[in-house]
């Protein structure tokens, strides 16, 4: 039943907005449109029950059942292979605008907009972030959060660009819709603390049912996860929705598997021959594993491999691009975390890989990249771009900022007169995209009339067509 302590809030609230419901039915009290939305809320908190009640619940020591469905396919021939020594050599400069033209979307929602996701859901957009949940309309502009996360995030100022500090302590992430249950699914972890005092961490595969999330009444939180499948630590698992289940990676490996909604284990897939890299003392990490979806399929390279795949079912994985590397030194993970002792100079990293309908645009480092690499010029830092439709496949000059240190290149634009370069961060339907706070795109587009309609806090996505 819903919280009596927040109907005076609601009376508020009601009599400040003029109560649509009262103009749907004239002579209607107050006293009646809150006793109306009372009863509303409480049929949505039985419906979040209900819904519950269809989802499986495990315990704390749940055990998924035992054995491996399927035998894996892996397709390893087939896949377009990109030469990366030719690109690094052939040095483009472009026009504004010679890739695309951007567009803006003020979306209302306030906050910073770290590790956003957009995907499409029914009508709308579901934008996931470090801070939790949100539905947009199909505008992109906000409906409702859905979802908070435990999370503090601090900002910083560092050289041309912003920092971030992030303490979590229950967040879920990584969160994906399966339209074929109408569930959205994500990594869970947390931490309690015990009555001694002691942290207890939590680590789950968790399920919330769409229908009922959409329709709450207020945002949900972490006591609001009906379901949840605890799993060991999600540190280093990549994670993706599938058709009723899910994709994870075995953490500090080249492996990978996919489950049912049981965590049954219906495929386990091995990319490459690498040893795995557990790491046993303090370790860097060199790369991460890149999981998106393209033309509504699910494509991923594991951290130090070079091969691009589709899971074309739960067992079978297609390759569709490779990095030829050549002479070029490419290390293993095994390499890279096993010592912080080993050299990584001259020794080239994958740092982004994003795939639109048109481009792929790839960020490598020559050597390990970090702030002090940058500031010493210990680091090279290359923009790569393939084009689908000629077959280009160029690198952009390198750059530096106003302190002189290395960074990434940009892809250049022109707004309404006003020079922009960014790179995009994710994709919107197979379409290059970024998320920025109001106030940071002001900073980027000084005197921009259409900059007067963005709020400083609120998160704009800029898209690239």
């Amino acid at each position: 039943m819903m919280n009596r302590l927040s109907l005076p809030l609601l009376a508020l609230l009601l009599l400040a907005i003029g109560i649509s419901c009262r103009q749907r039915r004239p002579g209607m009290s107050r006293e009646e449109a809150v006793a109306e939305l009372e009863t509303q809320a409480a049929e949505q908190e039985t419906r979040r029950q209900q819904a519950a009640a269809t989802l499986d619940t495990f315990a704390a020591d749940y055990c998924p059942p035992a054995g491996i469905k399927y035998q894996p396919t892996m397709i390893r021939t087939g896949g377009k292979v990109l030469d990366v020594p030719a690109a690094l050599k052939n040095v483009r400069v472009l026009k504004p605008n010679e890739l695309g033209t951007l567009t803006f979307h003020p979306t209302g929602y306030e906050g910073y907009g770290l590790g956003a996701e957009l995907n499409p859901v029914d009508d709308g957009w579901l934008l996931t972030d470090y801070e939790g949940i949100c539905l947009l309309d199909k505008d992109m502009k906000l409906r409702k959060v859905l979802f908070k996360n435990e999370v503090e995030i601090s900002e910083m100022k560092m050289g041309d660009g912003i920092g971030y500090g992030i303490r979590s302590k229950r967040r879920l992430s990584q969160v994906g819709y399966d339209s074929s249950t109408r569930q959205l699914r994500g990594l869970y972890a947390g931490q309690e603390t015990e009555a001694d005092d002691r942290l207890r961490y939590e680590y789950a595969v968790a399920t919330l049912p769409w229908d009922v999330l959409a329709e709450a009444a207020e945002p949900w939180t972490p006591d609001h996860l009906p379901s949840k499948l605890p799993i060991g630590r999600t540190q280093g698992n990549a994670f993706a929705v599938t058709a009723g289940g899910w994709l994870m990676t075995e953490p500090f490996s080249s492996r990978l598997c996919t489950f049912g909604q049981k965590g049954d284990t219906l495929c386990r897939f091995t990319v490459n021959d690498a040893e795995g890299y557990v790491p046993t003392s303090t370790y860097r990490s060199g790369e991460d594993t890149d999981v998106y979806h393209y033309d509504g399929k699910l494509r991923l390279r594991m951290a130090y491999d070079n091969t691009v795949y589709e899971l074309t079912d739960a067992s079978t994985l297609k390759a569709v691009w490779r990095l030829d590397f050549g002479p070029l030194k490419r290390p293993t993970g095994k390499y890279v975390v096993g010592s912080l002792n080993n050299s990584l100079d001259g020794y080239y990293l994958v740092n982004s890989w994003i795939e639109t309908n048109r481009y792929l645009l790839v960020q490598l480092s020559r050597s390990y990249d970090s702030p002090n690499a940058r500031t010493q010029g210990t680091v090279t830092l290359h923009t790569l771009v393939y084009d689908k439709q000629t077959g280009d496949f160029f690198s952009l000059p390198g750059r530096t900022d106003k302190d002189g240190r290395y960074t990434y290149a940009n892809l250049p634009f022109q707004v309404e007169g006003k020079e922009l370069s960014l790179l995009p961060s994710l994709t919107i339907r197979d379409r290059a995209a970024a998320c920025f706070k109001g106030k940071r795109l002001k900073e980027m587009l000084p005197d921009l009339p259409l900059s007067k309609q963005w709020k400083d806090e609120e998160i704009v996505v800029v898209q690239m067509e």
